[in-house]
C-alpha cells in the first residue's frame, strides 16, 4: 500500500483508560482476588491511531486528557506505538472497567473530566498549528460535558478551513452537525445510525435509508459497520455489502474503529472502494480475535482478506 501523501491525526475528545480484571466468581460482601488484569489505552481517537499505527502508517492522536491519570494513559499509548499531542486538563480520564466472571462480565464506567471554552480554545491553537492542506483527521468518540455537538462541528468547520478532511465516527451528532462538518467518512455502527438518524434500523433496508439520509446532509461516504454481518459503503456511485469472514470472536470492542482507520487508509492512497470495503471488512474481523481492544496487525487483517465476499445482493433498489 502506498502512503497518503498528507498526515494523518485522530482526534479523541474523551477518552478512556480501559480495564479489565479476570476473576474467578462474583460473590457479595467476599474480597475477590483478579486473577489477572489488563489495561489499554482506549477511546475511538486512540482505537484507531493504534490500528493505524499497527497498518505501518504515521499517526499522531490529539488527545484532551484528565491531567491526574494521564500519566498513565500515555504510558499506554506509548507502548501500543502510538505518538500523542496531549492537551492536558483538570481532572481525571474517564475508566471502563470490565469485571469477566464465569457467569459473564460486569461493566462498570468511571466519570471523566470536564471540559470548557478554554479547552476548546486550546484545541483549535494545536490543530492550527498542526494542520496542513492534504491532511486528514480522524473524529471519533464521545464528547465530554462541556462540549456540545454544535462545538464538535464547529471544530470540523476550522479542520476544513485548514484544507484538511474529516472522517467521522460518533453518535453525538444529528443530521444537522453532518451538515456542518461533511465527512469524507461517517463510519456508524447499527445502533449509532439509529441514534444519529432517528430512523429505523431493524432491516438492511432500513439502514440503507438512514445511511441515504446521512448522504443527502453532506456526507462523502457511509461505512456501516453490521457486526458479525459484515459492513455496507453507501456513496454516490451506489451500495456495496461486503460479508464478514466467520471468526472466533473474543471482543468486538475496537472492531468498528479498525475498519475505519483502514478504510481511510485504503482510500487516502486510492485503492478502489470494492477493495477498500474489503480491507475494511477484514480489519474489523481480525480486530474481533483479540481481547480487549488490541489492534489487529497488518499479517492478522490481510490473512482474512480472500474471505471477505462482496454481495450482489447489497444492490438494494432505490
Amino acid at each position: 500500500m502506498t502512503r497518503p501523501s498528507g498526515k494523518i491525526y485522530t482526534l479523541s475528545l474523551f477518552p478512556a483508560i480501559d480495564t479489565t480484571l479476570y476473576l474467578e466468581g462474583m460473590e457479595p460482601v467476599r474480597e475477590l482476588p483478579a486473577q489477572r488484569e489488563h489495561s489499554e489505552a482506549g477511546g475511538k481517537g486512540a482505537n484507531t491511531a493504534a490500528a493505524l499505527t499497527a497498518l505501518g502508517l504515521d499517526c499522531a492522536c490529539i488527545c484532551l486528557m484528565g491531567e491526574e491519570n494521564a500519566g498513565l494513559f500515555l504510558r499506554l499509548l506509548d507502548a501500543a506505538g502510538v505518538r500523542c499531542i496531549p492537551i492536558p486538563l483538570p481532572g481525571r480520564i474517564r475508566e471502563n472497567l470490565s469485571l469477566e466472571t464465569p457467569q459473564g462480565q460486569y461493566r462498570v464506567m468511571r466519570q471523566g473530566f470536564r471540559a470548557d471554552h478554554r479547552a476548546l480554545g486550546r484545541l483549535e491553537m494545536v490543530l492550527r498549528e498542526r494542520l496542513r492542506p492534504g491532511d486528514t483527521v480522524l473524529v471519533g468518540g464521545k464528547l465530554p460535558e462541556g462540549i456540545t455537538a454544535d462545538d464538535l462541528a464547529a471544530l470540523c468547520e476550522l479542520i476544513h478551513s485548514l484544507g484538511a478532511e474529516v472522517t467521522l465516527d460518533t453518535a453525538a451528532v444529528r443530521p444537522a452537525q453532518v451538515e456542518r462538518i461533511r465527512p469524507l467518512v461517517m463510519k456508524p455502527n447499527r445502533l449509532e445510525l439509529g441514534e444519529i438518524t432517528g430512523l429505523p434500523v431493524e432491516r438492511l433496508e432500513d439502514c440503507v435509508a438512514a445511511a441515504r439520509l446521512l448522504l443527502r446532509h453532506g456526507a462523502e461516504r457511509v461505512l456501516v459497520s453490521l457486526d458479525r454481518d459484515g459492513a455496507f459503503l453507501l456513496d454516490q456511485e451506489g451500495l456495496l455489502l461486503a460479508r464478514a469472514p466467520e471468526v472466533e470472536v473474543r471482543s468486538s470492542v475496537g472492531a468498528g474503529d479498525a475498519m475505519l482507520a483502514w478504510f481511510t487508509a485504503a482510500l487516502l492512497t486510492g485503492l478502489p472502494r470494492e477493495e477498500a470495503l474489503c480491507r475494511a471488512v477484514a480489519a474489523g474481523s481480525a480486530a474481533c480475535l483479540h481481547y480487549g481492544t488490541h489492534a489487529p496487525s497488518r499479517e492478522e487483517a490481510e490473512a482474512l482478506l480472500s474471505r471477505v465476499e462482496i454481495d450482489p445482493a447489497g444492490n438494494l433498489p432505490d
